[in-house]
């Protein structure tokens, strides 16, 4: 069956003109799975193979351990939101009952050290490590290795006479029937092979001693990355947040700040001290008489102090103080000692609530002895602990659902990081320090745009958390305002406060990482155009980064695919009506221009097919991973085909476009090469105008000049430009070009 003319177009478009890009491999490796190839390398610190093994026991692998301790810990110098787990213990088990540690697995745990040696940040050269947690993760996965190793018997002081088997009797098969039969997990899996593919580079650049080397490698590439694939199909996935749940929490969350924040507030302010507890209610003056006295004040609509009052003084708790007072109080009675002239030591003897009865009826008002007593305390402070602990956690998912930050940025969180823009009243901003993928230890700091609600979010978390942070003299938001009072809320523990929140509410557990899934979800059905937007927002590294949470969203693949298809049908029309009435222009034009004329077979096809065949044809190129078409500035069609999913997103050309070895040129181009001409001509005249400004303009007319001349000939060119063209500096009528080398790229 022959091909049609939308497969023919596929053919020239996308083979790129083979002669042309020699240079340029298309991978079709999935890129997440993409790791630097390991080759020998200069090796310009340690190597284990060439030092003493007495002198490697004293190596530094953190500020506080060596090499042979038994605990490596990194808490100095680790990062601050995991600082107080940036350590690892070498008291693993290799086998059930049997340790690490013992003698007869010294080597074994040597081994495990050394490798474990080159994960550290300081000594990563085989490796992506910027963070002693990172570290901490590889460690762990080494453990793996271990009971690999140890099943075998291998690096075994046997007989303990000071000598082990080696690698020597390894096969591929060993490794390929552990993954088999000994792990079920495919992350475990995937963990294990990457610590042998370490433990090679490492034996392969002699980084180790020889007796530890292990000279094969026993996964090969294909393998390697169908046990990558295997572990990110299975990795559990979250979701967005499902509709139902917004529809209750973000409603309850806006209240909780719109119409209760200032009323929480102003009762955090007068029970603070009762409610932070511990040593902060010993050293602060607090009197639950006058708070008491205060809130009816304030007559909170958010604490009904009249529900709390005694309806049963048999409830009645006070403290030692106002218990003497209590009895003073009815010892002193005029009508108690009349009746008790005699025992009037009696009341001290008797339990608080005879007391109380006594008093009543004696007529003593027990709130001119202190308003506090008839009020049930305990049940106040626990109702302003939950109204505080609510507008905090409603404040946090706010933050969470409009910047999709992580739960690390959350915890950088510092007071002062939200504002309003000058002169607006309705425009904010925020900055987050990105850890995560940050080259530097503390991180790289991006600023947001945000709705007023997270503005009053914030601010609400800035008042909630004032006297924790004076008191602690920190600038963290995540810092707690109640019980732990001043303790940091590490990143970990974010997770956790927000699953108890969901429990209480009765809704579905919300992890703080379906916040980024739910935002980007949102905007890329508004917009398939806003996923440049998503990475920038979420501080991705790389666009493939972003699309590896996108896709992976209930049906947001199909979404994509129709957006980009719907995109490229109407390119690809263009470009092909272009050709038919023969106003095409730019380097790729030309070449495709003369594809086509060589082409009886597509000139006879022109017509034939519709957009049915061009949705085909694009469907089938997807599917190849490729995206050949998108517009560019001039209102121009690149080329320029890449591979694999990062490039099915809209992107911008940062090469000279008029003068870029991919652009087509159409009759879409002619009014902004026109406008262009006219800019530059006008502003080389003017007398500030550089010679380097002068350098450039000049060279952007005589692109331009070039580009219109293709699409619309000499004689246009003439009635438009008649100066341009007389001076000709750029082209002939004969259509002779002599415009330098070609700069495909920036």
């Amino acid at each position: 069956m022959g091909k049609n003319l939308y497969e023919l177009a596929i053919d020239q478009i996308a083979k790129k003109y083979k002669a042309e890009l020699m240079d340029e491999e298309i991978d079709d490796a999935n890129p997440q799975f993409e790791e630097e190839k390991i080759d020998e390398i200069s090796i310009n610190f340690y190597s284990l193979s060439e030092i003493p093994f007495d002198k490697i026991q004293d190596f530094k692998v953190s500020k506080l351990s060596t090499f042979k301790d038994t605990l490596w810990d990194w808490r100095q110098e680790g990062s601050p939101i995991y600082k107080d787990d940036c350590f690892f213990s070498w008291d693993k088990e290799v086998l059930e009952g049997v340790s690490l540690l013992s003698n007869e697995n010294r080597y074994l745990c040597w081994l495990l050290k050394m490798i474990a040696f080159y994960s550290l940040p300081q000594n990563a050269c085989l490796q992506n490590v910027k963070s002693f947690n990172t570290s901490k993760k590889n460690l762990w996965s080494l453990q793996i290795l271990g009971k690999f190793l140890y099943k075998h018997r291998l690096f075994i002081d046997i007989q303990e006479n000071g000598s082990f088997t080696n690698t020597f009797y390894l096969t591929k098969d060993h490794f390929t029937d552990f993954i088999k039969y000994d792990l079920k997990d495919s992350s475990a899996i995937y963990d294990f092979a990457k610590q042998v593919k370490h433990w090679v580079g490492l034996s392969k650049n002699k980084l180790i001693p020889v007796d530890y080397r292990l000279n094969f490698e026993p996964f090969d590439a294909d393998m390697y990355s169908k046990l990558a694939k295997n572990a990110e199909d299975n990795k559990g996935e979250y979701l967005p947040i499902s509709i139902d749940t917004l529809s209750e929490l973000v409603p309850y969350c806006i209240d909780n700040i719109e119409k209760k924040s200032v009323e929480v507030l102003k009762l955090y302010t007068a029970l603070w001290p009762i409610i932070a507890g511990g040593d902060i209610a010993k050293i602060q003056s607090f009197e639950w008489g006058k708070a008491i006295i205060n809130l009816l004040n304030m007559d909170l609509k958010i604490l009904d102090l009249q529900s709390y009052k005694f309806t049963d003084y048999s409830q009645v708790t006070m403290s030692k103080d106002l218990n003497n007072k209590l009895r003073y109080a009815v010892n002193n009675h005029p009508l108690w000692n009349k009746q008790n002239p005699n025992y009037s030591s009696n009341i001290w003897k008797l339990k608080q609530s005879e007391v109380i009865n006594i008093a009543l009826d004696l007529g003593i008002e027990l709130e001119s002895l202190d308003i506090a007593i008839v009020y049930d305390v305990f049940k106040i402070k626990m109702k302003a602990i939950e109204l505080v602990t609510e507008l905090r956690n409603s404040c946090v998912f706010i933050l969470f659902l409009v910047t999709g930050m992580r739960n690390s940025e959350m915890y950088l969180l510092e007071a002062n990081n939200c504002w309003p823009v000058k002169g607006s009243e309705d425009d904010f901003r925020i900055r987050i320090t990105v850890s995560k993928t940050s080259e530097g230890s503390t991180g790289d700091p991006i600023i947001l745009p945000v709705p007023k609600i997270a503005y009053k979010a914030f601010i609400c978390l800035e008042a909630l958390t004032e006297k924790a942070r004076i008191s602690r003299k920190s600038k963290k938001l995540m810092i707690s305002s109640t019980s732990s009072f001043g303790k940091e809320i590490l990143a970990r523990s974010i997770n956790q406060f927000l699953k108890r929140w969901c429990e209480d509410l009765g809704i579905e557990h919300i992890h703080p990482h379906q916040f980024r899934k739910t935002i980007a979800m949102f905007a890329i059905y508004q917009n398939p155009n806003n996923i440049s937007v998503i990475r920038r927002l979420f501080s991705h590294k790389s666009l493939a980064m972003t699309l590896s949470y996108i896709v992976k969203m209930p049906g947001m693949a199909e979404e994509i695919k129709l957006a980009v298809i719907e995109k490229n049908k109407e390119l690809l029309s263009e470009l092909l009506e272009a050709i038919d009435k023969k106003c095409i222009g730019g380097q790729a034009g030309k070449r495709i221009k003369r594809l086509v004329d060589e082409s009886t077979i597509f000139k006879a096809k022109l017509n034939d097919d519709g957009w049915e065949g061009l949705e085909q044809y694009i469907q089938i190129l997807l599917q190849d991973g490729l995206n050949i078409l998108h517009r560019t500035s001039f209102g121009a069609i690149c080329t320029n085909t890449h591979s694999g999913l990062v490039h099915l997103a809209p992107e911008s050309c940062n090469c000279n476009v008029t003068d870029c070895s991919w652009s087509v040129f159409t009759v879409n181009s002619i009014e902004d090469l026109e406008d262009t001409i006219k800019f530059h001509a006008n502003f080389i005249k003017d007398e500030y105008c550089s010679e380097s400004q002068k350098r450039f303009s000049n060279k952007t007319i005589r692109d331009c000049i070039e580009r219109l001349y293709e699409l619309k000939g000499i004689d246009y060119l003439k009635s438009c430009f008649p100066d341009l063209v007389r001076e000709s500096f750029l082209i002939s009528e004969t259509g002779r070009d002599n415009y330098g080398k070609q700069n495909i790229k920036a």
